[in-house]
């Protein structure tokens, strides 16, 4: 079978099982536009299509990469970071840093393709869980948005715990975190959020410099759609969230 690993097997499951999830929530939107005879559904579809072909590709070039090839391949690659790694420890006096970056650049094992299922899991478990209990509990509206706040409160704690051992599962669920949240947080709530989580997970520590950064995003982005463009930007429906959102659009109206 060549080159193939649990690890690229068990990647290409994720990836089909999240495209067919989301296929499957498409038909949520599924509605005619005047101006576009294929509806809201065909662009999300068409990239759902491409990211299945891209992941049965990349399981194919796995499966057909010669042994010999791939095991040369991985020899020379190990020795190239074994390489810089010694050379970067030499000029850092022996820190061990490089070695923890170079073992946690490995990302093939079947251990970190679950883990990352797991934080890719969350936004789909908000999604879904405080809907399914409302209906089975028969709440009403308000107790709805009380469930959604303790659900999400426990949700996001989790993610936060999960992310310590794998930024790069981080990196890949805040987009959808963020997605998963906009309609009952709202925009203007959840952006910054967002700003400063991207920017934190891609190693940026200097707080100062991050706070500056996102409240330059944000103003720009508020002014340019809500008062320039007249874009109506989701402002949540769960309160607070939902009083800050409108709030804001008061204000920059």
């Amino acid at each position: 079978m060549g080159h193939l690993k649990p690890g690229h097997i068990v990647e290409a499951i994720l990836w089909l099982v999240l495209v067919g999830f989301l296929f499957i929530y498409s038909f949520e939107f599924d509605k005619e536009i005047e101006i576009y005879q294929y509806g809201a559904s065909a662009w999300p579809r068409a990239i759902l299509l491409l990211i299945a072909v891209a992941a049965i590709g990349q399981l194919l070039t796995h499966w057909k990469t010669p042994d010999g090839a791939a095991s040369n391949m991985a020899s020379n690659m190990k020795g190239q970071a074994s390489a810089e790694n010694s050379a970067g420890s030499r000029a850092d006096g022996g820190d061990d840093d490089g070695d923890d970056a170079v073992q946690d650049s490995s990302h093939n094992s079947a251990k970190w393709y679950a883990w990352t299922f797991f934080l890719i899991a969350i936004p789909f478990a908000y999604m879904i869980i405080p809907e399914w209990l409302a209906a089975v509990m028969g709440w009403e509206k308000s107790a709805l948005h009380t469930s959604k706040l303790a659900c999400a409160a426990i949700l996001i704690a989790l993610y936060l715990i999960a992310i310590r051992g794998n930024h790069v599962g981080g990196i890949l669920t805040l987009p959808i975190l963020f997605a998963a949240f906009l309609q009952d947080f709202g925009f203007y709530a959840m952006a910054p959020v967002f700003i400063l989580g991207v920017m934190y997970l891609m190693g940026e520590r200097r707080y100062r410099e991050m706070i500056n950064i996102t409240l330059g995003i944000v103003v720009l982005l508020f002014t340019l759609f809500v008062s320039l463009l007249y874009v109506g930007l989701p402002t949540g429906n769960i309160s607070p969230f939902y009083e800050f959102g409108t709030t804001i659009v008061n204000i920059l109206q």
